[in-house]
């Protein structure tokens, strides 16, 4: 304690001391520059006052902001915790000392045996609490180091959740998904069971492949005509155009237009616009009839 006031003492007689100096500088200066000896003090008054309150406020500054910041800025490394972890123990162990020493002469008795086991027993019992004192703020360090992480880890974990948005958004999604791979199906099973008394395999696994393409894209496929039995009339390829479109939702040209570049020997002498009017039409006698079913 005597070795910090020391220090104290002599600090603030330094700055005092460069406060006084550059006070009787401006003195000199003002009387260099012809001015009389009042205003010359007056000045020396006035600097001195100025620059300690500079140096005061700067003082108060550094303690109130600026001293916390920098400390709390190296508490951040290891090293500098331990060190102060260690530099505060001795001064610890010494007020406790000093205050042991100083109780010895109220608690002591005229027999020395006696005097010595009491300042044993006071020994014992100061350093012991002491020791547990250190042991749990030394405990304490980790945990509040291993705090930030754990919520950090914990905010990931939440950030990394799905909201109630995407839960339901993603849901949606695979349930229309489903569903429009049940349609399709449906279509793909109509067409080969209506027409596979009148294609081979292979075409008619070409014809489901045209079929899926339509319905997956809003462009017409690239199609290779195909050249279907002769039993078939227009009619009947009129009507599977407009129970296949129907079922895909697909506008009457577009299906016209798709039924037309696929069946092309067949639908050789009707028009797009002919096939979209009569697509639908019921009154003569065909094979393939309007499947509201599926539609």
């Amino acid at each position: 304690m005597e070795q910090k006031k020391i220090e104290h003492i002599t600090l603030h007689l330094i700055v005092f001391g460069t406060i006084a100096i550059i006070g009787v500088l401006a003195r000199q200066t003002v009387l260099h520059y012809g001015w009389d000896e009042f205003s010359s003090y007056l000045i020396l008054v006035v600097c001195t006052i100025i620059m300690g309150a500079i140096y005061l406020n700067l003082q108060m500054v550094f303690r109130q902001l600026l001293s916390p910041a920098i400390e709390k800025c190296f508490m951040r490394f290891e090293c500098y915790r331990n060190k102060a972890v260690v530099i505060e123990v001795p001064t610890i162990n010494s007020e406790l000392a000093g205050s042991a020493i100083d109780s010895e002469p109220i608690i002591s008795e005229p027999e020395p045996e006696i005097e010595i086991e009491t300042t044993s027993d006071i020994t014992e019992e100061v350093s012991t609490p002491l020791c547990s004192e250190l042991n749990e703020d030394v405990a304490e360090l980790p945990k509040e180091e291993t705090t930030p992480s754990t919520n950090t880890n914990t905010s990931i974990e939440e950030s990394n959740q799905p909201s109630e948005y995407e839960i339901l958004r993603a849901n949606a999604m695979a349930e229309k998904e489903r569903a429009s791979q049940e349609k399709l199906n449906k279509v793909i099973a109509y067409t080969k069971q209506t027409l596979v008394s009148y294609l081979d395999e292979t075409v008619l696994n070409r014809l489901c492949r045209y079929v899926t393409e339509y319905y997956l894209s809003d462009a017409l496929p690239k199609i290779e005509p195909i050249k279907i039995d002769s039993q078939l009339k227009t009619i009947d390829i009129m009507h599977f155009g407009w129970n296949i479109g129907k079922a895909f939702g697909k506008p009457r040209l577009q299906t016209a237009t798709f039924i037309k570049r696929i069946f092309a020997h067949t639908l050789r002498d009707s028009e797009i616009s002919t096939i979209e009017r009569k697509m639908s039409h019921t009154e003569s006698v065909c094979k393939i009839k309007l499947d509201r079913k599926i539609a």
